[in-house]
């Protein structure tokens, strides 16, 4: 499986959470919110702003916000969210 930053996911793609880089601040803060290792987000809308749906709920992002998020591109049809 590829590992990319997030911003590079297209709209209506899933993708799997492999890495968050940063500071502890910010992935703390990532977390928080569900961001983590592991979690199922699918891009929205990608671009400025960018916008993620996890589990129930929208995230929207500063593009510089989506490049410290690594993700696994999950194959489409694979997993739903």
């Amino acid at each position: 499986m590829d590992i990319v930053p997030l911003d590079c996911l297209q709209a209506g793609e899933t993708g799997r959470i492999a890495d968050i880089e940063g500071g502890a601040e910010t992935v703390t803060r990532l977390a928080e919110i569900g961001l983590q290792n592991g979690a199922l987000v699918r891009m929205v809308q990608p671009g400025s702003p960018c916008i993620l749906a996890l589990d129930n709920q929208r995230l929207s992002f500063r593009p510089e916000e989506c490049t410290h998020v690594f993700v696994e591109v999950v194959p489409a049809g694979a997993i739903t969210i």
